[in-house]
């Protein structure tokens, strides 16, 4: 009946308007399991589960199990509640699609079934659903509920982290917050881990910057952008000490230039933006970037006001060439980290 954002569809539940259908698909993956779990304990709570929850596997979905699942009526119970986990309509034949719309067609008032994805890549790309898989979507919304779960922006998850570690007598700062969420990609399960190391280790105290850098895994993306400004600012010292870390923590070097890369791009379109007069906002739109990358945006257009859009073209034309070298010569691990140290390096030695 409806596609609902992930509030949006916390407060239908709240205000019990329950559907007999819901898809739940999207990157942030922890948040929705965790929603998933709670919806199930609200409708079917757990001494009611023994008889009255049925939880199949989306892979190897059985359909005469499904079928009496659906059918059956609540036992000493208000509702009969069925879980499909990932479940990937591209890997579905064509019979099994249209028995599937079938059952979830038809459901009665006292069944609820829930299909959601946590293990399964339903995208075709960073944004979009496969065709398939948004064609039964599109059925889903139609007689039930859809709900992407999608990153949510730093500022927003920032609120989540205080009140985490307000829990535990700990305090941290707004700009402290969104920095944890943007170093964790606005990802709520590597949040919550990094959240779990920090309150431990802070007894009670405020969680500082020092303390995020010290304990906090980094990962590779939420390093792009600081290494490509560095790359464009000739800091050779930050960059290189950070290749090595990297090195060390056993990541491949195309994948290092591919993420720079990524960055270099934000960073190019921002400048080129902003000396064309258009916002931030202008930027995320044309581009389509996602909620938890809009960060990413606005942190290049303030900060390549003095970076000449000409030094920028050319570290990604040098990058470029770097990456099809790296793709095509392999040399072994460590004749491939030199060859990323060089092309580096010729970036950092730019004059433009």
């Amino acid at each position: 009946m409806a596609l609902l954002t992930a509030s949006a569809l916390g407060k239908t539940i709240r205000e019990n308007n329950i559907d007999s259908l819901y898809y739940f698909y999207g990157h942030d993956t922890a948040a929705l399991e965790s929603f998933t779990k709670r919806l199930v304990n609200k409708l079917c709570p757990a001494d009611a589960q023994v008889m009255n929850f049925h939880k199949l596997d989306g892979k190897n979905l059985d359909f005469p199990m499904l079928t009496d699942a659906c059918e059956a009526l609540p036992f000493m119970a208000e509702r009969v509640v069925v879980t499909i986990n990932d479940l990937n309509i591209d890997a579905v034949t064509k019979d099994d699609l249209d028995d599937l719309k079938k059952i979830l067609g038809s459901l009665g008032e006292t069944t609820t079934v829930i299909i959601y994805a946590t293990g399964v890549d339903l995208f075709k790309n960073k944004k979009y659903l496969t065709d398939k898989n948004k064609r039964f979507a599109d059925f889903c919304e139609k007689h039930g509920t859809v709900c992407n779960f999608e990153y949510k922006r730093a500022s927003d998850l920032g609120k989540s982290i205080s009140t985490y570690l307000a829990k535990s007598g700990c305090t941290i700062t707004k700009s402290n917050a969104e920095y944890l969420a943007n170093l964790c990609l606005c990802d709520t399960a590597f949040i919550s881990k990094e959240l779990e190391k920090l309150s431990a280790y802070a007894e009670g105290r405020e969680v500082t910057r020092e303390d995020i850098d010290l304990l906090c895994i980094r990962r590779i993306e939420s390093d792009g952008y600081s290494l490509a400004i560095n790359i464009l600012r000739g800091n050779a010292a930050m960059v290189f000490t950070r290749l090595r870390e990297l090195d060390v923590q056993n990541y491949e070097p195309y994948a290092i230039i591919g993420i720079i890369g990524f960055s270099l791009a934000d960073i190019y379109r921002a400048k080129l933006a902003r000396s064309s007069g258009r916002s931030v906002a202008d930027v995320a739109k044309d581009f389509s970037y996602a909620k938890n990358r809009e960060f990413a945006v606005k942190n290049a257009y303030s900060e390549c006001g003095n970076i000449s859009a000409e030094r920028i073209r050319k570290t990604l034309e040098i990058l470029s060439e770097t990456d099809l070298m790296l793709k095509t010569r392999s040399r072994g691990k460590d004749g491939d980290m030199l060859t990323l140290e060089q092309g580096l390096a010729r970036s950092m030695a730019l004059r433009c």
